[in-house]
This record gives C-alpha cells, structure tokens and sequence, in this order.
C-alpha cells in the first residue's frame, strides 16, 4: 500500500488521536496500524469483565463505553465513560495482570484493537515507540498527582474546571471567542469521574457560569472565554490533561 494512503487511513488518524501514540512517527504508526483490527460493537456489548486476562488494547474511534465495578452485592460503581480518541484498558498491558474494571458500550462503536502479543513485540524491539509510550506515561503520572490534590483538596467547582482544561487542551477548537468544547459525559457521569453527586456537579457548572468562565452553547457543548482563567482554579495553576484512568 503506498505511503500517503497508509499515513492518510483512518486508522492511522485515529492513532494520532491516541495520548500513548501521539508522538510517534509515520513509520511506527503505520506499524502499530498494521496489527491492529477493526470492529464495529453494537451498544451493550460487554468487552471484557472484572479478573479476566488482558487480550489487549482498545482504541475508540466513535462511540463511547462505559468502564465499571460491581460490589459484592450486584450494585454497578462506575469509574468513567471513555469517547472517541481515548483508550480502554491500558493498565493490564502494562503489568500483566488481569482487567481491574468491566467495560461495556453505551453506544454503537467503531474501535480498533490491538493484541497484548502485537503490543509488547513492538514496545520491545522499536525504541521509538518504548520512549514514546514511557513519555505519555510520565504525563499520566502526573495528572494524577495533581488529580489526587484536587480530590482531597479542592471544592467541587475546581475539580469541574479541571475537567473541563482537559477537555479544552485536550480535545477543544479554537475559535475568535475562546475554545469550543464537547462534554460527551451526562451529569451522572461527571459526578462519577470527580467523586461528587450529580446535583453538586450541577451547582459547580451554574458557579462557573456566573464567573463567566463556562458559557453553554447548545446540548453538550460549551464555550471556555479564557481557559487561563478556568485553569488558575486548579492546585497551582497547572493544566488538566484529560487523559487520566
């Protein structure tokens, strides 16, 4: 297959979209893109339960899955909802244990996979991608000392704002009044990811309303004026990737 059609796939963009896989080059992109496999998931499909081995790697390309736990007593906690661009089940690939959550779509999805043996080949004999994927990982890290702060120390607003940096840096367009962005989370789901109830979330988001640093623009989308402002609500003004597990 020629080089431009292979760099220009689908699959090569949805690669791109991946934190692990963003720094990588064309050659090691197209690596990875030719040992993974593609499949269209109806909504309630579950991938993979609490315990199970890992097989691999999922990469969602549209769609969105539900990641969760059920407590001895049958009652479902779920831990976060994952969308297009974003990765299921990374820990296990890396230390080969077994899946730590269950995961289940929530819509029609189109994902790619990429298998445990492919992923460790390739991580083990191109430095490119080994040094690519330890960066990524050191920025996860250090979400998460900032996210562990934020949970024990901050209010809930802050913790929204630090969802919705992430969402801007992440994921955000640019435009003449400030940046664009997609919550693909209901409320429900929001609280579930920032260790709240649903009803403080609700308060959080009018809070930020009023202080003009979140403007809605339609269903499940809004508009951030100066995401610098919204940022300075975080421990030490430091950005939220959105790319935390």
């Amino acid at each position: 297959m020629p080089e431009e059609t292979v760099t220009k796939s689908p699959l090569i963009e949805l690669l791109r979209r991946i934190p692990l896989f963003a720094e990588l080059h064309d050659d090691a992109l197209q690596q990875l893109a030719r040992r993974c496999v593609t499949k269209s998931v109806p909504a309630g499909t579950v991938l993979f339960t609490t315990g199970e081995e890992c097989r691999g790697l999922y990469m969602i390309d549209s769609g969105r899955v539900r990641i969760y736990r059920t407590d001895p007593e049958g009652r479902e906690q779920v831990l976060h909802v994952e969308g297009p661009g974003r990765t299921v089940a990374e820990l296990p690939i890396f230390d080969g244990g077994p899946y730590p959550a269950s995961a289940i779509t929530i819509e029609d999805c189109q994902l790619a996979f990429l298998p445990l043996a492919a992923f460790e080949y390739l991580y083990r004999n191109q430095p490119d991608i080994a040094h690519a994927i330890v960066r990524a990982l050191g920025r996860r890290l250090r979400h998460l000392v900032h996210l562990t702060e934020t949970l024990a120390f901050r209010d809930v607003a802050a913790r929204l704002a630090m969802l919705l940096v992430g969402y801007a840096e992440g994921a955000g367009v640019a435009t003449a009044l400030g940046i664009e962005i997609e919550l693909d989370r209901t409320q429900e789901e929001l609280a579930h990811e920032i260790g709240t109830a649903r009803e403080s979330v609700s308060r959080a988001m009018k809070q930020l309303r009023r202080r003009g640093l979140v403007e809605p623009l339609g269903r499940n989308r809004y508009l951030i004026p100066d995401v610098h402002r919204l940022r300075a609500l975080l421990p030490g003004g430091e950005p939220g990737k959105h790319d935390a597990r």
